[in-house]
């Protein structure tokens, strides 16, 4: 079996996690030293990967090396597991799979809490300072949600998987906030009253100093005492607020220069990403109303071509709705997954990806790009093989895929 076999093996694996405390007797079992490492939970329902790549580059920028988690991947299932601004090589990816694979199927454990403990028995190997773990799906039943952590944070919360974490922000608050733990800070810029209220209560029940961080989405953010310049999209500020405010509070310090230069050379693959200028080919993975929304809100000058691919768990018409009031030119975009919403019943054109690709090598007028991340995947996949092989290495570089 290949590496590329073992991946599709692993990729199958769908399915409920496992109780918490018997995952973490099993990690402890088998790999005791996950303990002594220094992880930051970063959970919520959107601005999660990006939050992490704030920690990631500001913790870089004072020398630390730094292992990230993240889920799903866009291109490649290493792109899970990070250290510093490199995946893991497929070699070492495959080398760590060996080693646990017998472990994982005695206990039929799924994709997510695989790639979990693969994180960490790579993190230990590498001897990172720090650990970003990106929670999945919620919080409180999540397989991070088992380890250890220095810091707890959630971005926000919107109504989004909610055949699994209810069907209100009071329900979903309750989820996210399951990720607290006694006397581990917990930090959140979210900001409706009904769920600071759910937070407040958890907080109190579970003896968690809670940290509420309010912050404008604007172009200028002010924090401790220092200004700092930001690029669209606006709502990064609030991601950075919340990424400045932990390492504020773990006793990390960067002086204004040294933030500044982070803010200016942030970049976070398939997240309000510039493929061309002129015309201008945006890229976002604004998979959910509340992503929507934000998208949106940084896009109020936008008039050109909306091309739109959605999951089948999310409100698509909500969605649509939503784009409708920047521009009334959307295309749907058939994607390979199974879980792809039944396009036709949104009443709008539908083409390939294939098609899409076509239509932007050669199209004059601006053209966004958002929904699914799984879209944002074949989009990258497909454009970058059109690209000449300078600018298809500019973009592995920014995709930060490989070695």
């Amino acid at each position: 079996m290949n590496v590329q076999d073992k991946i599709n093996k692993m990729e199958n694996c769908r399915g409920k996690n496992h109780d918490l405390l018997e995952f973490r007797q099993w990690l402890t079992d088998a790999m005791p030293s996950h303990i002594a490492l220094k992880k930051i939970q970063v959970a919520g329902t959107n601005g999660k990967g990006s939050t992490s790549i704030w920690l990631r580059d500001l913790l870089m920028k004072k020398g630390y090396r730094v292992g990230v988690f993240t889920s799903p991947h866009l291109i490649h299932h290493t792109e899970r597991i990070r250290v510093n601004d490199t995946c893991i090589s497929l070699a070492d990816w495959e080398r760590i799979y060996d080693q646990y694979e017998e472990l994982f199927s005695l206990h039929k454990m799924t994709m997510f809490e695989m790639d979990l403990w693969m994180s960490l028995a790579y993190f230990i190997e590498q001897e990172v300072d720090y650990c970003i773990i990106e929670a999945g799906m919620g919080g409180r039943l999540d397989a991070t949600t088992a380890l250890d952590y220095k810091a707890c944070l959630i971005t926000n919360v919107g109504l989004d998987h909610t055949e699994y974490l209810g069907n209100t922000f009071e329900q979903i608050a309750y989820e996210k906030s399951g990720i607290f733990k006694p006397n581990v800070p917990a930090l959140t810029t979210e900001d409706k009253p009904e769920c600071r209220k759910v937070m407040e209560l958890v907080a109190d029940y579970m003896n968690t100093p809670l940290c509420f961080i309010d912050c404008q989405e604007t172009d200028v953010l002010r924090w401790n005492g220092m200004t700092f310049h930001l690029n669209p999209p606006l709502y990064q500020a609030k991601n950075l607020s919340l990424a400045l405010e932990t390492l504020n509070v773990l006793g990390i310090w960067l002086e204004e220069n040294e933030i500044q230069e982070v803010i200016d050379h942030f970049q976070w693959a398939g997240r309000f990403m510039v493929l061309r200028k002129a015309p201008l080919v945006l890229l976002d993975g604004a998979h959910n109303v509340h992503g929507i929304t934000a998208l949106i809100h940084a896009l109020k000058n936008f008039h050109g071509k909306i091309y739109f691919s959605v999951l089948k768990e999310k409100d698509a018409p909500h969605m649509i709705e939503l784009l409708q009031t920047i521009s009334k030119d959307i295309t749907l975009v058939e994607i390979s997954s199974a879980r792809l919403y039944p396009l036709k019943k949104l009443g709008y054109p539908i083409i390939t990806v294939d098609e899409l690709i076509s239509r932007l090598l050669d199209t004059k007028e601006d053209s966004l790009l958002c929904g699914s991340l799984y879209y944002v995947g074949e989009v990258l996949e497909k454009w970058g093989k059109c690209l000449t092989r300078p600018f298809l290495a500019l973009i592995i570089v920014l995709l930060e895929l490989e070695r």
